[in-house]
């Protein structure tokens, strides 16, 4: 077994003082990450519904761009 200095155990007693300020920190850091990945996620999701739906117009313009030429041929 190790013998520890008066100052090793100074440093270790004022460490674990510090144990519940640095958790606090850690933990609203944490937090915020959170909230943010959350604001990044719904944001890539609304701009792929949108592209979507922009895909959808496209598709749907040219079936009826392929529907008019069909009519147009058999008139």
């Amino acid at each position: 077994m190790k013998r520890l200095s008066r100052t090793e155990i100074r440093k270790m007693k004022e460490n674990m003082q510090k144990t519940p300020l640095v958790q606090e920190k850690a933990k609203k850091y944490h937090d915020k990450e959170e909230i943010e990945a959350e604001k990044l996620l719904e944001d890539i999701h609304d701009s792929s519904i949108e592209d979507t739906n922009e895909n959808v117009d496209e598709n749907e313009n040219k079936k009826l761009w392929f529907f008019a030429r069909l009519k147009a041929l058999f008139k």
